[in-house]
């Protein structure tokens, strides 16, 4: 079993961002939390940044949730219910969806993990995960917390990564951070 950190691939497509971001910018503080949105999504306009190569999922320069496309949220629908709401981006001539992940697990072995921490005592991430296999079992797509707070990436199961590819989606890109065969 492997987890994967779930991006948007720079090389070669398209990115996006807010229209406005002054606007827009203060959903990112109800993004990093787990409460569902969905009944309070206002009317968020996105605009194309760089150029390239259509994506199923854009990198997204001002948010770091993911975004994808209506094909890609179609085709992983079935992994992302109940786990992540679809909130609707307004784009001038495509159909984009914010992936806000509502499923935070707190799977990680702190005793394997490796923490990053500044010369001040703040920790602020990981320089090596070790999850707790029982808990990520049939997780497909969530996030984590590191000690009380929920972190911003998102991390997908081999089941996830085998359904974007085997659907033709493009623009995903998978980092793998854990490998349960591997010490």
């Amino acid at each position: 079993m492997k987890v994967w950190q779930l991006e948007g691939s720079l090389k070669d497509f398209e990115t996006l961002g807010y229209t406005d971001f002054d606007r827009d910018y203060k959903w990112n503080d109800l993004l990093i939390q787990t409460i569902p949105l969905a009944d309070r999504w206002g009317f968020v306009e996105i605009c194309t940044i760089d150029e390239g190569e259509e994506s199923d999922c854009p990198h997204f320069w001002d948010c770091p949730i993911p975004v994808f496309s209506e094909k890609a949220v179609h085709v992983l629908s079935d992994l992302l219910k109940g786990k992540a709401e679809a909130l609707p981006l307004h784009h001038f001539e495509k159909s984009f969806f914010g992936i806000h992940v509502i499923n935070a697990i707190d799977a990680i072995d702190y005793n394997q993990a490796i923490v990053r921490q500044l010369d001040t005592g703040l920790r602020v991430g990981y320089d090596k995960y070790e999850f707790i296999q029982e808990k990520i079992v049939g997780e497909h797509i969530f996030r984590i917390f590191l000690y009380d707070r929920v972190q911003w990436k998102v991390f997908v199961s081999d089941g996830f990564k085998e359904m974007v590819e085997s659907n033709g989606l493009v623009g995903f890109q998978f980092n793998e951070v854990w490998d349960s065969e591997k010490e």
